[in-house]
Formats: C-alpha cells, sequence, structure tokens
C-alpha cells in the first residue's frame, strides 16, 4: 500500500511538473500563430497611399501651438503616410498655379500626391481649405470646427476617402469617368458636403443645369440639418449659377441675395467675390454695363478684405474681359493695368503676368502687336506645365500665323513638344489651310484617336466635327464613324452642342440638348 500510494504521489508530482512546460509550450505555439498571421494579414494589405505635406499656413491671428496642432494630426494619420515638404520654398500661390511646383515637390518626396491647406478663424470657428494635387487631377474641400483635434480628424477623414476613391487618378479631362466616380462617392457619403457640392459643380459646367438647381437644393437642406450655414450659403451660390446657365435671371438674383447673406454671417470675403462675379454675369446677360461695373466695385472690396493678391489681380484681368466684351476698349486696358499694379505692387511670380499679356493679345488692334504679346506669354510659361493660358495663347497665335500665311512659322509653334489632342487639331488646321488634306486629315484621325485614349470627350467632338467638315470640303459623303460618335456622345456635354450649333448644322446635324 505505502509502495502504491508513493507512486502515486510521484505521479502527480510528475504531472504538476509537466503542465506548466506544456502550457508554456502551447502559449508559444500560439503567440507564434498569431505573429505569423498578423504579419502575413500585414504583408497582404495595400500599402498607405503617399502624400507630400506642405505645412499649413494660416492668418496671423491665430496661435502656432493651434497650427503645430492640426500638422502633427495630419502628420501621424491612419489614412495615408506623409513626407513634409519644405514650406519656405512653395509660397501660397501654389493654391493658384500648383502646376509650378508639382513636379519638384513629387520628385523630392516621391509622393504622386500635394496637400496644401490654409486655417482662418471666422465667426467662433475654425475653417481650412485645402487642395489635394496628383499628375492627372486635384481636388479641393473645406471643414469648419471649434478645435484642432476635430480639424485634423476631418482632414485626415476626408483626404483618406479621397486618396482611395482613386479619384485623382482620373485625367481630369475625362469627364464621363470623372462624373461617374463623383456620383457613385456622393451615394455612398450622402452626409458629405464637400462630395455633393463638387458634383453640383460637375453637372453645372457639363450644361445639365437643371440637375445642378436639384442638387444644390439638397445641398441646401443637408447643411441646415447638419447646422452648417457656411455650406448652405454654398447651396445657394450654387443654385445661382445653375439658374443662369437657364436664362433665369430673377431667381438667380433671389439665391444670391441668400448666399450674400449667409456668406456675410461667417466673414467668407472670398465667397462674397463669387457672389458678385454672379452678379456679374447677371448683369451681363440683360447688356447692363453700369450694373456690370457696381458690381466689379463690390467683389474688389471683398477680395482685398479677403487678403489674397492673387484673387484681386485675377478680378481685374476679368473685369478686363468683361469690358472688352461689352465693347469697352479704355476701360479693358484699364483693367490690365491695375491687375498688373497689384502684381508689382506684391512682388508676385513672373507667370502670372502671362495671363495679363495673353488677354492683352486679344485686345490689340495690329497683328504684330498682337504676336508681340502671344510670344511673351509662351516665353513666360514652359511647355512642360499644364497652364490654360499658354495653350490658348498658342492657339490664337497660331491663327493669327496661318491668316499670313506663315506656314512654317505656325508649325514650328508646335515642334518642340508633345502634341496632345487639342494641338493635333491645331497642327491639323494648319495643313487644312495649306489645302494640303491628307495631312489636315492625318492630324485630325490623330486627334480623334488621342482623345479617346484619353477619355477626352470634348476634344473627341471636336476632332469629330473637324472631320466630316472636312468630308463637306472634299465633297464626299460625311463619314458614318465619326456621325455615330456625335450622335451618340454629344448629349453627355449639353454645353458641347450649344457651343457648337453653328458646326453642327454646317454638318447636316440637329441635336437636341437633353
Amino acid at each position: 500500500m505505502n509502495s502504491v500510494a508513493a507512486s502515486e504521489r510521484e505521479g502527480r508530482a510528475s504531472n504538476a511538473f509537466h503542465r506548466p512546460i506544456a502550457a508554456s509550450i502551447l502559449l508559444g505555439t500560439l503567440l507564434v500563430v498569431a505573429v505569423l498571421g498578423w504579419w502575413q494579414s500585414t504583408m497582404n494589405l495595400p500599402p498607405l497611399p503617399r502624400l507630400a505635406l506642405i505645412p499649413l499656413t494660416a492668418d496671423q491671428e491665430l496661435a502656432q501651438s493651434f497650427i503645430d496642432s492640426v500638422d502633427d494630426g495630419l502628420r501621424n494619420s491612419e489614412q495615408f503616410t506623409t513626407v513634409v515638404f519644405n514650406a519656405q520654398t512653395v509660397p501660397r500661390d501654389f493654391i493658384w498655379a500648383p502646376q509650378k511646383y508639382f513636379q519638384t515637390i513629387t520628385q523630392f518626396t516621391e509622393a504622386p500626391y500635394v496637400f496644401m491647406g490654409w486655417v482662418s478663424q471666422q465667426a467662433g470657428s475654425f475653417r481650412i481649405r485645402y487642395l489635394l494635387k496628383s499628375s492627372k487631377n486635384s481636388w479641393r474641400a473645406e471643414h469648419h470646427v471649434t478645435t484642432a483635434a476635430e480639424l485634423a480628424r476631418l482632414v485626415n477623414s476626408h483626404v483618406g476617402l479621397i486618396l482611395d476613391s482613386g479619384l485623382l487618378d482620373i485625367d481630369e479631362q475625362d469627364a464621363l469617368l470623372l462624373g461617374a466616380k463623383l456620383k457613385l462617392l456622393q451615394t455612398q457619403y450622402p452626409q458629405d458636403l464637400n462630395l455633393l457640392q463638387a458634383l453640383i459643380n460637375f453637372q453645372t459646367q457639363r450644361g445639365d443645369a437643371a440637375n445642378g438647381i436639384m442638387l444644390a437644393k439638397e445641398l441646401q437642406e443637408k447643411a441646415a440639418q447638419q447646422q452648417h450655414q457656411l455650406f448652405v450659403a454654398k447651396g445657394h451660390l450654387a443654385e445661382a449659377s445653375a439658374y443662369i446657365h437657364e436664362s433665369l435671371l430673377a431667381d438667380a438674383e433671389l439665391a444670391l441675395a441668400k448666399a450674400e447673406t449667409g456668406f456675410q454671417a461667417v466673414d467668407d470675403w472670398e465667397s462674397l467675390v463669387d457672389v458678385e462675379q454672379e452678379r456679374i454675369a447677371v448683369a451681363f446677360a440683360r447688356n447692363d454695363y453700369d450694373q456690370a461695373q457696381r458690381d466689379f466695385q463690390r467683389a474688389l472690396e471683398f477680395a482685398r478684405r479677403s487678403g489674397d493678391v492673387i484673387k484681386e489681380y485675377r478680378l481685374h484681368s476679368w473685369a478686363a474681359v468683361m469690358a472688352h466684351k461689352f465693347t469697352q476698349p479704355e476701360d479693358s486696358w484699364g483693367y490690365l493695368d491695375r491687375a498688373e499694379a497689384v502684381l508689382d505692387q506684391h512682388q508676385q511670380a513672373p507667370e502670372f503676368y502671362a495671363l495679363i499679356q495673353f488677354y492683352a493679345g486679344m485686345f490689340e488692334q495690329e497683328p504684330a502687336a498682337a504676336e508681340k504679346r502671344y510670344r511673351k506669354v509662351l516665353s513666360l510659361l514652359p511647355a512642360s506645365q499644364d497652364w490654360w493660358e499658354r495653350e490658348r495663347a498658342q492657339a490664337h497665335l497660331s491663327e493669327l500665323l496661318i491668316t499670313q500665311s506663315r506656314w512654317q512659322d505656325a508649325l514650328d509653334l508646335y515642334a518642340d513638344q508633345p502634341l496632345g489632342a487639342t494641338q493635333e487639331l491645331l497642327v491639323g488646321n494648319i495643313w487644312k489651310a495649306q489645302q494640303d488634306w491628307a495631312k489636315a486629315e492625318a492630324f485630325g484621325v490623330q486627334s480623334f484617336k488621342t482623345a479617346n485614349l484619353n477619355g477626352q470627350l470634348r476634344n473627341a467632338l471636336d476632332a469629330a466635327i473637324y472631320l466630316l467638315q472636312l468630308d463637306k470640303q472634299l465633297e464626299r459623303p460625311a463619314n458614318s464613324v465619326y456621325r455615330q460618335f456625335l450622335l451618340k456622345k454629344a448629349a453627355d456635354v449639353p454645353n458641347w452642342i450649344r457651343f457648337n450649333k453653328a458646326q453642327l448644322a454646317d454638318a447636316g446635324l440637329e441635336l437636341p440638348l437633353p
């Protein structure tokens, strides 16, 4: 009995000794499995988007500690990784002309996206407005909150959403794909007011003002539910813009009055400039130049109060075009002189003078003087950067040289640059003017192919009507491919139909507006 008892005691002791070891082995095994599982899952996750972060700029009344807090929140985002780029080399004009700096920033940081924002304090809350830029597109948004932490949280969330959506990877000229993406995002995030506003602007710009009005009313309702006074005002402004497109001028004025009241309540001087510009559009539609000038003076007052020098200079430039359309040459030149004086006074970058030179080229009466202005634009702006002023100056100069039968000078404008769909069609026009029909058609066909390949519907429509006009000029049957393309696709861009009624009629096409 004693031996049995002793044996049992030894067995229990042995089991007691081995149980902790077994437990330790089991726990270690589980830990290894867990770590391997985490590592495997991590390896399968796509890397976070890489963002070049330009440290925030801010109004002077904001404490640096507040700005630093928001900056820290952005640098520590879980939605994307950031690489800080030295802000001293990137002035605030990045907001107006990001193409000046984009390539340098992305090469230095190896980040495909760039972020710049500026913070202000308005009506007891903090406001951030920011620009996201990629090589193909850009995105602008803003938020109003009461704390730095909430500001950083909202920006992180919204920027992460935009980066993950692939919106910035769509060419900005690919209207169909861009529109589809905006509609999908707005459906997925129906309470995001920035997305809804972007969709409204898109619909109005493509010519679907009726849908723009409906969406603008929806923006007002949702903003009111969220107690977001600024976006209620933005909804009224968007509604007014759509009404003007539909020539509903009295309705536009009522919406503008509501927008002005809303923006004044939050001291949003920049948006008040936009209100006055829409009022100028109403005055222009009524052929009332005196009223347009009064509206311009109010817009100028708001621009100065906003402290945005570039906005003030661009407003003078815009007023010059307005005066030119009203055949007021003295006023046109006067506004351009004042635009240049604003740039001189604040020592702005030379690239901004190009817009003044371009408009001056349009106003010049003598071809030699106009040519000098357009060539000045080309010298100020590099072909490697995307500048609207450069593209239009090139097009105007090309037409000027064609009228003088200076064929080689016209062709030389495009000799040392890659040609996009627009440039290919312009070169085609040079050969067409020389009655070299084979080359004119070849460049037109290439323009059509390039535009379709890149989703540039407007350019593809331009090329299609150009080729049909060429068929008519050569007295041959209209090409069915281009005819069917216009019949099928033009309705997707109502504004294009409005602007090309004469060309469509010349080609024997009558396309109803949707």
